[in-house]
């Protein structure tokens, strides 16, 4: 499998995973995650997996030949009994993600985990980056969930910040993937470019308020209720709306276009705008979902 190099810069990702915690999905998930990585965060440089100790080895030689591009570090979890080793790969994340940052072989962590508790560790990033205004705009974090049911990624879609999480959509191929994921996925997997084609085309037949109505209506259906800064919702238009100038669109461009034609439609649902701070700050709110329902 060919693959690109990445030049090392600056601000690079750290990606630490509990791998035990997704069990059987867990290399589907990466692939799909590390082909498809967001602009909001650097690329990626180095790949931390935190899988059960007898498996160790295992898994070293899949993640070093599937992401040779990337660092990869595989660690053990020891299972001393079956309900003491719940938290033992979150401490080891959490100590491994500070350290590396301290170290400054990364400037950014992504933690890909659907019910462990990073919360202190988001906490803690926020800090950092208060004596440091000229070099970081967010903090430098992002929790990569899933969409499964019956974990804690369904509280934290309700109650942490929206622009530091991202679900990772499994309908979704990776853009480069070897024939094992193919086989593991099933012939849905071979079936899925054709719908987003399908997708692209009726998106092309609207005009730009057209669009620009629906991108407004995806992001009061699907975002939480609360809080959130423009920035936060791009995943969704570009899984959804892949032509449309603000998938593609930086930081601050994309707020302005933002503020200029999805905040009025926004704003027409119910949502508002919150203070004068930079950057903005935008609330979903109760009414807004109650009047797409109705609507």
């Amino acid at each position: 499998m060919a693959k690109t190099t990445r030049t090392a810069t600056k601000h690079r990702t750290g990606i630490y995973v509990d791998v035990q915690n997704f069990q059987e999905i867990a290399r589907e998930l990466l692939c799909i995650l590390i082909s498809r990585w967001l602009d909001v965060m650097p690329e990626p440089s180095t790949l931390n997996l935190y899988v059960r100790a007898d498996h160790q080895q295992l898994w070293r030689v899949w993640a070093t030949y599937q992401f040779s591009d990337l660092e990869v570090t595989v660690k053990g979890v020891q299972h001393y009994s079956l309900a003491a080793t719940k938290n033992a790969a979150d401490m080891a994340i959490a100590v491994d993600a500070i350290s590396d940052l301290l170290h400054e072989r990364i400037s950014h962590v992504a933690v890909v985990s659907d019910d462990s508790d990073f919360i202190a560790l988001f906490a803690k990033l926020a800090e950092e980056i208060e004596d440091k205004p000229d070099e970081f705009d967010r903090v430098p974090f992002l929790w990569v969930l899933t969409d499964r049911r019956d974990t804690n990624s369904v509280l934290l879609k309700e109650f942490f910040p929206w622009e530091y999480l991202h679900v990772v959509d499994r309908s979704l191929p990776p853009v480069e993937f070897d024939d094992d994921i193919v086989a593991e996925a099933g012939p849905e997997l071979e079936e899925e470019p054709a719908e987003e084609q399908d997708q692209t085309d009726a998106n092309d037949s609207l005009s730009p308020a057209q669009i620009n109505e629906q991108i407004a209506m995806m992001l009061v259906s699907e975002m939480p209720v609360g809080k959130f800064k423009s920035i936060g919702c791009q995943f969704i238009i570009r899984d959804n709306f892949p032509q449309h100038t603000l998938s593609g669109a930086d930081g601050p461009a994309f707020g302005q276009i933002f503020e200029r034609e999805i905040l009025p439609i926004l704003e027409n649902w119910g949502c508002r705008e919150i203070g004068a701070q930079r950057p903005c700050l935008y609330e979903i709110t109760q009414e807004a979902k109650q009047a797409l329902s109705q609507g």
